[in-house]
């Protein structure tokens, strides 16, 4: 027997965004003129309307619930009405905890109107089994969603409620991206930096100086919705303030060439809201989505300069060599001695060595010292770089043939022989094509009976797979070699600019080296030698001049 008469009722409405796809009857006016017009037909008294829009059943942390709570606890409420029990929440365990253990306790009869369960009677025997459908139904959205996301991650689509830094949305197309030409060229600017060798730090310092929007701020620009309380009367420098970790993050993102990258992070579970990072291998890759900001070469150069990145120390002047200069054992960074004072003046000494960090840091255990001199390997960059600029401007064909022929004559050979092999297999691969057309036309005019026609048919056939197969091979290799030699002609119209170079930096070197190889150095009849070998991009080392002692 209800011990109650009179109740200050709370009405209570939900509505997610996979609710919303069912139409105006789980619309959250619908809800409250449904439950207002229930309360008030009883004569009871409605304190308050508590409301969760576009929030998932399957958690209860939600700020409408919570006030609900709050108010419960005050005594301000003695009912809670809801239009059914998914209303009040879709997740079994705790849906059930709230109707069979919080309201009771806290003397709270609740009603799920549509669902005829109301906990002053004892005939809710069937509220259990409703909360398991109502987790079941919620299982089956999460389930149906991800169906739905892998399907457009095939499609390469992006999925983030904002654009990447650099990009727009398709203004037509769903899930496309554009270039957006303002952004993209703060991209391009932090991609060019860091191909020349800066690393976070410094190109932060660049970005802050050119006055470059931070991607929040550039949101922010574009639409002040979002961001708005973190530039609320921010001061200038705030829509400026670059971090390492942003600028990290950028020239990690396969995005700028081209790529969709999903499945960075999921969800712990389709209950929770927490996200797991995923280890690279579990990454799922589109590749060709959208249009790249920047080309593959220089992300491959960024990514390589970015393998060796990590705290070097800062010396003055700043190290032009810095991750370029390697030791041949460990392959570790050399680390650059600051310039020293003279003994009894404020001079400083030019005499710097590059020293091995493994070594510095753990003796000879891990790694020899390998010292070498800066003034030895920057002399010998700059007369490599001259020597080979000038040939490039002078001699073109005669350096193209020392790069192509830089072990001995084997190479040029193998490749004549590929060429004319994959020739000839073309040649033959036509005539199978015809042999086996006029077996069949022979076949069926009756000049060549069955027995003949199938084992000379299975010998053509035969051979003309076998010959499919090897041409694939040819092909493969003899792109290779064309490669070679497009890399090859590349490298030489790129250091010609330099024939009349005078000093080095730290932008010339990285757009010319892969790495610079110190070996430990040797004592060859009293005298101290020491192998350094120079790198170059595109071609790599040239043994005949790079190997200096």
């Amino acid at each position: 027997m209800e011990q109650q008469t009179f109740y200050n009722a709370a009405i209570y409405c939900r509505l997610s965004k996979d609710d919303d796809l069912h139409g105006e009857s789980s619309s959250i006016s619908t809800q409250k003129s449904l439950l207002t017009k229930y309360v008030t037909d009883n004569n009871w008294r409605v304190v308050d309307y508590y409301v969760d829009d576009g929030i998932s059943g399957t958690t209860f942390e939600r700020n409408g619930f919570k006030r609900m709570l709050d108010d419960i606890e005050e005594g301000k409420i003695n009912m809670v009405v809801t239009k059914d029990l998914s209303r009040l929440g879709r997740d079994y365990l705790k849906t059930g905890y709230y109707t069979e253990v919080y309201f009771p306790e806290n003397e709270v009869r609740y009603i799920a109107l549509n669902d005829s369960i109301d906990t002053i009677k004892n005939d809710n025997d069937i509220a259990p089994f409703k909360n398991i459908l109502n987790e079941m139904y919620a299982k089956d959205i999460s389930r149906k969603i991800k169906s739905a996301y892998k399907i457009k991650m095939a499609r390469g689509d992006h999925q983030g409620a904002y654009p990447p830094f650099g990009y727009k949305k398709h203004p037509e197309i769903k899930g496309r991206l554009l270039i957006d030409e303002e952004s993209s060229q703060t991209v391009k600017l932090i991609f060019d930096l860091a191909k020349q060798g800066l690393g976070a730090s410094r190109i932060r310092n660049v970005l802050i100086e050119q006055k470059c929007l931070t991607p929040a701020a550039y949101l922010h620009k574009q639409n002040p919705m979002y961001y708005a309380k973190i530039f609320a009367n921010a001061e200038e420098h705030r829509y400026y303030a670059w971090g390492n970790d942003t600028i990290e993050r950028i020239l990690d993102n396969e995005i700028y060439i081209g790529n969709m990258i999903h499945y960075k992070e999921i969800s712990v579970s389709y209950k929770s809201k927490r996200r797991q990072i995923q280890p690279r291998d579990k990454w799922a890759r589109t590749e060709n989505t959208h249009e790249p900001i920047i080309d593959r070469e220089t992300w491959d150069l960024v990514q390589e300069r970015f393998k060796h990145r990590g705290k070097l120390a800062r010396t003055s002047p700043p190290n032009i060599f810095a991750r370029i200069v390697r030791c041949a054992d460990c392959g570790n960074a050399m680390w650059l001695t600051p310039r020293q004072k003279k003994p009894k003046t404020d001079e400083r000494s030019e005499r710097r060595y590059f020293q091995c960090v493994t070594n510095r840091l753990y003796g000879k255990l891990r790694c020899t010292c390998h010292n070498a001199s800066h003034k030895a390997v920057y002399t010998l960059m700059l007369n490599d770089i001259r020597q080979y600029a000038s040939l490039a401007v002078e001699e073109p064909d005669k350096l193209l043939s020392m790069l192509t022929d830089e072990e001995n004559k084997q190479k040029q050979k193998e490749f004549q022989t590929v060429e004319k092999e994959y020739k000839t297999g073309e040649s033959r691969l036509a005539e199978l094509e015809v042999l086996l057309q006029r077996l069949f036309e022979e076949n069926v005019a009756g000049r060549l009976n069955d027995a003949n026609y199938t084992t000379m048919f299975a010998r053509y056939q035969k051979e003309q797979e076998r010959l499919i197969v090897r041409l694939q091979e040819l092909k493969r290799k003899l792109s290779s070699m064309y490669e070679n030699l497009d890399n090859c002609k590349k490298w030489i119209d790129l250091i010609a600019k330099y024939k009349d170079l005078r000093e080095l930096d730290a932008p010339i070197i990285n757009e010319l080296c892969e790495k610079i190889l110190i070996h430990e150095p040797k004592k060859i009849n009293g005298k101290r030698t020491q192998k350094i070998e120079i790198f170059y991009r595109f071609v790599g080392n040239i043994p005949q001049t790079c190997e200096k002692y």
